[in-house]
């Protein structure tokens, strides 16, 4: 999930304080998020999915084999 959201926010124009800023989180807990110790809520998914344009949610946020 790191390396995923690191790509996507150095193909967005969108910095680590301003992409917690919109999903409602401080910086420490989005970087919780990100490193998989928290986990997402549905509607920080949705938004990411919206902001990112990101496809397949599914596949993004939940290891599916």
């Amino acid at each position: 999930m790191q390396q995923k959201m690191n790509s996507l926010m150095e193909e967005y124009p969108i910095n680590f304080g301003e992409l917690a800023e919109k999903l409602g989180v401080s910086k420490q807990t989005l970087t919780r998020k990100i490193k998989g110790s928290t986990d997402w809520t549905y509607s920080e998914i949705i938004l990411l999915t919206e902001l990112f344009n990101i496809e397949d949610p599914q596949s993004f946020f939940f290891d599916i084999k």
